[in-house]
């Protein structure tokens, strides 16, 4: 069955109230990467910026299923990519254990105007500080910068939790 995508448009409606004022905590736990993507749709529109807050997102909870619950490593990501054999690698491990029975847990909380969302994966985690201590630089490799880039573009108070399994953004809603 094809995926669909969640609008979650958080707009006041004329009259209506305003609902991130009432919101408080949203979880959430998903398996693929068409859910990370549908999941990201969903928060984004709970952000202030949704276009930026949805980029970000995305790179976040892709990150936790491909490199956290099917430890897929960045230098075997890169092979992979580079041989177009990544899709198959991952279908491969989503078929077996212990990567088949791993769920990505997420947790929206609002304190409005406050938002935080903690990403949580069934992974060993990483070496995060390194990760966000990266350069952007344009290497030849087709992947390795997306934790880097979302920490300077899309979420400056992007934290991991140790062992690296935990990533945690947070916002703040211009008043």
């Amino acid at each position: 069955m094809p995926s669909q995508r969640i609008a979650f448009p958080l707009a006041r409606r004329p009259g209506g109230p305003d609902v991130k004022r009432l919101l408080r905590r949203i979880e959430l736990e998903y398996q693929t990467r068409e859910e990370a993507e549908d999941i990201a749709d969903m928060i984004a529109g709970m952000l202030p910026d949704p276009q930026v807050g949805r980029l970000g997102l995305v790179e976040l909870l892709l990150n936790a299923v491909e490199h956290g619950n099917l430890e897929i490593g960045c230098a075997l990501k890169s092979t992979l990519l580079l041989e177009r054999r990544f899709e198959e690698e991952v279908a491969l491990r989503m078929a077996r254990e212990p990567f088949r029975s791993r769920r990505v847990h997420v947790r929206v909380g609002v304190a409005f105007p406050q938002v935080e969302i903690e990403i949580r994966d069934g992974g060993a985690g990483f070496a995060w500080r390194d990760v966000l201590a990266a350069e952007l630089d344009a290497s030849d490799r087709p992947n390795g910068r997306g934790v880097a880039l979302v920490s300077r573009r899309c979420f400056p108070t992007l934290e991991y939790r140790d062992p690296g399994n935990v990533a945690i953004v947070k916002l703040v809603w211009p008043q």
